[in-house]
């Protein structure tokens, strides 16, 4: 006889709960907020756990409004929540099912082996429709930016590229990478002039000379490998008029777009969007 204890079941459940909320975010192409979404994620865990020890709890109506209460956490006030309500409840009876056929195949109800080689099967079938999904996201239309800081402004129109993971390290914040020029706008003077003179500098070294506000960014693009991006947060990054103070703004070292004709002028990571 197998035996899993509930503190272990519990962990689980939160990890596998996490994951599941995320790929369903990535499906329905809606933002992750890491903090809901662990709320969400232990709020589940705890009703599974309870079912262990009351199984009347393990009731489909039990089951519908527990997973409605994780949603409404994880998303609630999103314009369209039915969509990654939708997908998770999707992938969460993928798992269930695939929970219940290897315990028909001979491995125990709760055991953890059980639950890990779902979990893993669950999350290798939604990278299927993921790859596709980020595909038409990458090709998608360019969005309207408007950043702000300082009380200076400047609009761009952006790509949502799911190819751009870009992220300051320590804040974890998005990256939004524009040209130099446009940037710089949003800077004060003195700032500007600073960045004018270093421009023939390395990220590193441009960054001992600018002094604070800036950070760097590590990235990897076709011939560039283990490249540094020189980059800021301004006050407030608008996008489809949604206020964002989490997003960092990169300095590109090329041109981005398609010169005169471009249809955008800065590329954001694909999950800011």
């Amino acid at each position: 006889m197998r035996v899993i204890y509930i503190d272990s079941l519990f962990a689980f459940e939160l990890a596998a709960d996490f994951a599941l909320l995320w790929a369903a975010s990535r499906l329905s192409a809606v933002r992750f907020r890491a903090g809901r979404g662990l709320a969400a994620s232990a709020l589940g865990a705890a009703y599974s756990a309870a079912a262990v020890f009351f199984p009347a709890l393990a009731c489909l109506p039990l089951k519908i409004c527990a997973a409605s209460a994780m949603a409404l956490i994880a998303w609630g006030g999103e314009k369209r929540l039915w969509r990654p309500a939708a997908a998770f409840v999707a992938a969460s009876a993928l798992f269930a099912g695939l929970c219940l056929a290897l315990v028909w195949a001979g491995e125990g109800p709760h055991s953890l082996r059980t639950l890990l080689i779902a979990l893993g099967f669950t999350l290798g079938l939604c990278a299927v429709p993921l790859r596709f999904i980020g595909a038409r996201r990458a090709a998608s239309r360019p969005v309207g930016v408007r950043l702000a800081n300082r009380g200076r402004s400047v609009e761009l129109s952006a790509l949502p590229d799911t190819g751009n993971r870009l992220r300051e390290p320590l804040s974890g914040g998005a990256v939004l990478v524009a040209g130099e020029e446009e940037l710089a706008e949003l800077l004060e003077p003195e700032t500007r002039r600073r960045l004018l003179q270093t421009r023939g500098l390395g990220a590193a070294d441009r960054l001992l000379e600018l002094g604070g506000g800036f950070r760097l960014v590590p990235y990897d693009a076709v011939g560039v490998s283990g490249g540094l991006l020189l980059a800021f947060r301004p006050e407030a990054v608008y996008i489809g008029g949604e206020k964002r103070t989490d997003i960092w703004a990169a300095l590109s070292p090329t041109e981005i777009g398609r010169g005169d004709a471009a249809e955008y002028s800065a590329i954001i990571n694909g999950d800011a969007v």
